[in-house]
């Protein structure tokens, strides 16, 4: 709804993971490229942690997008879950289109796709995510899967994300294998203030827009609510935007975050909700800006309610304009 308004042609601030908007600060090119040294030339599995919305996901979607790649997703849901269960889930992601009571089973059709349908590329990633949730029965199957050699060589590298307990996690006395196994680890932090005003500048010119957006007070305001997490940014900046646009506004300064982010405070984990200096919208619109949209309970749902309010609010400067 906002893109014409803001010039741009993309979503610059979507939910999800999109390696394409991937900014990639100092600290975040240095773990990308010992990641993929760690993929390309190393024996030994890779770990990658972070606390959630730190960006494990869109790093690594743009490793597998390396060329000589091809990357499997594998996410953990259970703690209980067994070896065999396990290798019913990737033979699930593996197409292999059958379920097996065996391991034994399962490895000797597994490796029959391996030397066919993967037989071009030079790593199969194995991405276990969420692997905060992993047991000693799965890290040792993984270390197997990891060992598994072909015609020679070792085509399969396991990936490990999750969050940082899972270094503890491999640590721990059953684990020990699995953590000497590690080839390469990753830990990802938030931004710092300036990180975030570059990783905004980033993405909006990823989207189509080079001149500035976001003001000085704006960024100040955005990564005081975010604390820095990368998915916690984009809540913000989307709704900002959203806020923006509504209000005709063509810039966006820190008492449109402060207003918007009333509706965040369950997402942002507030113990206050901010307040504002002085209302964003004017005239008639004032006891609109004071009753907000829904607050945001999980994922997107908050964004219709704002794009209805958005709409409206467009449409009666409009309908005013025009008489």
């Amino acid at each position: 709804m906002y893109l014409s308004h803001f010039q741009l042609h993309a979503e610059p601030f979507s939910a999800g993971p999109d390696p394409d908007f991937l900014w990639l600060s100092d600290k975040l090119a240095a773990a990308f490229e010992t990641l993929k040294e760690a993929v390309l030339n190393r024996d030994g599995c890779v770990l990658l942690t972070g606390d959630i919305g730190t960006g494990k996901t869109t790093l690594i979607q743009r490793l597998a997008r390396l060329g000589g790649v091809a990357a499997v997703f594998v996410a953990i849901h259970e703690t209980g879950l067994t070896r065999l269960g396990f290798c019913n889930s990737l033979a699930a992601e593996f197409s292999l289109k059958r379920r097996f009571e065996r391991r034994e089973d399962f490895y000797t059709n597994f490796k029959n796709v391996l030397l066919g349908k993967f037989s071009a590329y030079k790593k199969v990633l194995v991405v276990i995510d969420e692997a905060q949730r992993l047991n000693p029965e799965i890290i040792g199957e993984a270390l197997e899967l990891a060992g598994l050699e072909l015609a020679g060589r070792k085509p399969l590298k396991v990936v490990f994300v999750g969050q940082p307990g899972v270094s503890e996690l491999l640590k721990q006395e059953e684990g020990r294998g699995g953590f000497k196994a590690i080839a390469a680890h990753c830990d990802l932090k938030p931004f710092t203030r300036q990180e975030t005003g570059r990783y905004l500048e980033h993405r909006l010119k990823v989207a189509g827009r080079d001149a500035p957006l976001f003001t000085e007070d704006a960024v100040k305001e955005v990564h005081a609510l975010s604390k820095g997490y990368p998915r916690l940014i984009n809540i913000v900046c989307d709704h900002a935007l959203l806020y923006g646009f509504g209000s005709g506004l063509n810039q966006i300064d820190g008492r449109v975050v402060r207003e918007c982010s009333r509706d965040l405070t369950v997402a942002l984990d507030l113990d206050v909700v901010p307040q504002t200096d002085a209302p964003v919208f004017s005239g008639e619109e004032t006891s609109e800006a004071s009753n907000p949209p829904a607050p945001v309970r999980s994922g997107r749902s908050w964004r219709p309610f704002l794009y209805i309010a958005a709409a409206v609010r467009w449409g009666r400067r409009a309908w005013r304009s025009s008489r």
